[in-house]
């Protein structure tokens, strides 16, 4: 290096000197054979430059430029060493060790040193790309299952928790994803887990698709969520919490919008508590389907028009008609194999028949007509539940006894109607306040306060 004859012996020079030299070993030193000691030579010379640098601020300009275009040379071929100097963590050990403040640049050469890619690098797009989509996928989910639990306009704990886990994991993950400062935290975090810098958009990819499992996995478990709210109106239903019935019958349907059972089950505790236009809404929901135990809900709706046709609450069901119609129906498509559900199909037809025979202005022979095809439907009721092998009592259980009686005392039999209203007595459960109310009036308050009313408000659909 060139030097002005002024300073050739001065103290910067020859820190300097000393300088060059060092760096000269240490260019001969390549890769593995640089030393530490040799790297902390070059460093502490350099200190030691900078603090002769400091002591010459004030010198005149042109002398000083000299120096530094020196100094300037010098530091280049520094940074050019720096990749040797930086390996196997050789730099950062001697830092530790002299704990240098971050100013003085040359013990912190690692930023200056670019990091060779790995090959896998070269796939980080497609990693990336691949996580964004899962997240965006996560995200539908996660709306979805969202949606379903808010349906009835609060969270249980088991929503709440199923919620918040994924919530959580979209937020975290596609913070370190989408933003600046997500990725420095993702990359810190996966530092500290001694995880290499070449898998870092493999990792996050992994946690995306794993986040895109959980979120599909909750949303292809809604049946099982509607199935748990089902049992549980049920249960509400039992025990005559009509009102807790409804919010849980609610849920189900928000979760499994095509099973019909709970809109059925919905639409007959609407139908106890009087609520007959959201009860024929839900039954609708269950015709539109098929469902044969919903065009039976339907009938027994349209039998408490018949009772009930002056109130405007029961919208256009037009009575007695409409239920044959569709009890006739529900017959000719039910299940051959569904006895319980034929035994009350052939009862509510023969109640509905009996109601027509004694309402209609038609003649006598009609009206007999129509009270022997209802005796006819009330047997067969009866000998369908004698197959039913079943050690607890239902819904409706017994309760044809009841109508055969009152037909009997309507035909003058008095021996047959005795021995069907003791039967009657002491098998018949009503299954609504409609047939509780239709045997107080046909068998007396005698009969009808010594029924077992224990099912009334349960379900008669299953």
């Amino acid at each position: 290096m060139a030097s002005s004859p002024q300073f050739s012996s001065t103290p910067i020079q020859r820190a300097l000197q000393v300088y060059a030299k060092e760096l000269l070993q240490l260019d001969n030193a390549t890769g593995s054979n640089v030393s530490r000691q040799q790297i902390l030579r070059v460093l502490l010379t350099r200190d030691a430059v900078e603090h002769r640098l400091k002591a010459i601020e004030n010198t005149p300009t042109s002398v000083l430029a000299v120096v530094l275009d020196g100094l300037s040379k010098l530091d280049n071929k520094l940074q050019d060493l720096a990749p040797a100097m930086i390996s196997d963590g050789k730099l950062a050990d001697c830092r530790r060790s002299r704990q240098p403040d971050e100013t003085a640049w040359w013990w912190w050469l690692e930023p200056n040193v670019p990091e060779s890619p790995h090959w896998l690098d070269r796939f980080d797009w497609l990693w990336n790309f691949l996580s964004a989509s899962s997240l965006v996928v996560s995200a539908s989910f996660l709306t979805i299952t969202a949606q379903a639990f808010s349906v009835v306009g609060g969270f249980d704990l088991l929503q709440t928790l199923s919620t918040l886990s994924q919530a959580t994991g979209l937020v975290v993950i596609a913070g370190g994803t989408l933003t600046s400062r997500g990725q420095r935290l993702v990359k810190t975090t996966l530092k500290k887990l001694n995880i290499p810098p070449y898998f870092y958009s493999e990792v996050t990819l992994g946690a995306s698709l794993l986040l895109l499992l959980v979120s599909y996995g909750v949303y292809n478990s809604l049946p099982q969520f509607s199935q748990y709210y089902y049992h549980k109106g049920l249960a509400a239903q039992r025990s005559g919490n009509l009102y807790v019935a409804v919010e849980y019958f609610k849920e189900s349907i928000a979760f499994d919008p095509e099973a019909t059972a709970p809109h059925n089950h919905l639409a007959e505790v609407y139908q106890n508590l009087e609520k007959f236009q959201e009860a024929e809404v839900e039954y609708q929901d269950g015709l539109l389907k098929g469902d044969i135990v919903a065009l039976n809900g339907m009938g027994t709706l349209s039998l408490a028009a018949a009772e009930n046709e002056s109130s405007e609450s029961f919208g256009e069901l037009s009575g007695l008609l409409d239920a044959e119609v569709l009890f006739r129906i529900g017959l000719d498509q039910v299940a051959a194999d569904n006895i319980q559900l034929k035994a009350v199909l052939h009862r509510n037809l023969g109640i509905t028949l009996m109601k027509r025979g004694d309402v209609e202005d038609i003649s006598e022979i009609e009206q007999q007509a129509l009270l022997k095809e209802a005796a006819k439907h009330f047997q067969t009721s009866i000998n369908l539940e004698k197959t039913i092998v079943s050690e607890t009592t239902h819904p409706g259980q017994g309760m044809a006894y009841c109508y055969v009686a009152a037909l009997n005392e309507k035909n003058g039999a008095h021996k047959d109607a005795a021995e069907n209203w003791t039967i009657c007595q002491r098998r018949g459960y009503p299954a609504s306040l409609e047939q509780y109310e239709d045997i107080l009036r046909l068998g007396a308050n005698s009969v009808g306060l010594q029924l077992n009313t224990k099912h009334i408000l349960e379900s008669n659909l299953n």
